[in-house]
């Protein structure tokens, strides 16, 4: 047994010495399939059409690079689990096939950043979501982590340690690639007992009409406005100055492949824009930790005395809405119907309604039932279920 162990360790260390890829060996004993070429990738696809669902996770270097790519594909079916090399596989378009086929169903947990860069870096669509993250919102879950439900269900725990890692690193080590199994392996068993508590409850289509939405909103989203969060506690004055510098950071971020975040950090961005007389060395004391950005202080300085006269160009920072006596009231009792509604049914009160459709509601010349159905913020599981009520509200006050 020993000289089993001794020889498989000196055979994990050969292939790394070596500059192999350390997945490169498709062997029953790591507990997956590999796929590293095309060919592979096609016989996956076959395998995948006969499935009724799949478990599906990615891997990507979006902490490490400016132009994030997927590094890795898991893919789970109830029987194998496949690891797709897509770095070694430059093209997986292909798998599209699976993945747009709505007689398939896709099980993802808090499958917002995965379906865009599919379709950001790949043009593949997801159809036929199923997002275990929001399903267990659905079901009362307040933690709703793909690890404390595998270990609340399954007893097990998952590690974490490397969901920060940079997965375009190559040979990657087998316990990064056991922790990526690990994300998809047990979504299907979660799935079923999810399924079986939302139809216990009614909502398992309420739960199927959101991950709808948010497919449709990754593929049909608008491009945004480069920004930070945080910029609404900074005073109106200082807003060029931001903005300004934040263009700046992502020019940089932009020619060296690294995240902004890397370049210049939020916080320090905030204290420069609100910095009094700055100057050299104010500046190059403020950013000492900033590496990368240490050779263009007077760059910065130059920006700074520029921007402090220009309007602020952000679209994204409105003025305050002002809503008359009778909109505020409507307000009011909106949200005291949903804090009694959130617990009636056992789950976060943004689930019944969000803020944002609260002050679509309010806005509202609301006469008939159907004025409720015309609503567009609203979703066809909200308005079957409290149109009524939210009738009822609305034509009281």
């Amino acid at each position: 047994m020993i000289k089993k162990i001794i020889k498989h360790c000196a055979s994990v260390m050969s292939k790394w010495l070596n500059g192999k890829n350390a997945i490169a060996k498709d062997d029953s004993e790591y507990g997956f399939h590999l796929i590293d070429t095309e060919e592979k990738l096609h016989d996956l696809i076959k395998k995948l059409r006969n499935e009724k669902e799949i478990a599906v996770d990615l891997e990507s270097n979006s902490l490490y690079s400016y132009h994030a790519r997927i590094c890795l594909m898991q893919i789970s079916t109830r029987k194998e689990n496949y690891v797709v090399d897509t770095l070694l596989i430059k093209n997986i378009s292909d798998i599209d096939e699976v993945f747009s086929n709505a007689r398939i169903r896709k099980v993802l947990h808090g499958a917002y950043y995965d379906i865009e860069m599919f379709y950001k870096c790949a043009g593949i669509q997801i159809r036929n979501l199923f997002d275990t993250q929001i399903a267990a919102s659905f079901t009362g879950e307040t933690k709703t982590g793909l690890s404390s439900l595998v270990e609340k269900n399954f007893g097990i725990h998952l590690e974490k340690k490397y969901q920060k890692s940079n997965w375009a690193i190559r040979p990657l080590p087998p316990a990064m690639i056991q922790y990526a199994i690990s994300d998809t392996k047990y979504l299907l068993p979660l799935f079923d007992i999810l399924k079986k508590q939302l139809n216990e409850k009614n909502r398992f289509e309420w739960v199927i009409e959101e991950c709808e939405l948010l497919t449709e909103s990754v593929i049909y989203e608008k491009k945004k406005i480069k920004s930070i969060k945080g910029t609404g506690k900074i005073p109106k004055k200082y807003l060029p100055i931001v903005e300004a510098i934040i263009e700046f950071r992502e020019n940089i971020a932009k020619e060296k492949d690294i995240p902004p975040f890397r370049i210049l950090d939020r916080e320090t961005i905030f204290k420069i824009a609100t910095m009094e007389h700055p100057d050299i060395k104010k500046l190059r004391d403020l950013t000492v930790r900033c590496r990368m950005i240490q050779k263009h202080i007077p760059e910065i300085l130059e920006i700074i005395k520029n921007a402090r006269n220009k309007p602020v160009k952000n679209k994204t920072i409105h003025k305050k809405k002002v809503y008359s006596n009778e909109c505020l009231k409507r307000s009011e009792n909106l949200h005291l119907w949903r804090l009694e509604k959130a617990k009636l049914l056992g789950i976060q009160p943004h689930l019944i309604l969000s803020h944002q459709q609260i002050d679509s509601l309010v806005s509202m010349d609301v006469r008939t039932i159907q004025d409720i159905e015309k609503n567009t913020c609203l979703k066809k599981w909200q308005k079957t279920v409290f149109g009524k009520d939210l009738y009822s509200i609305l034509t009281s006050s």
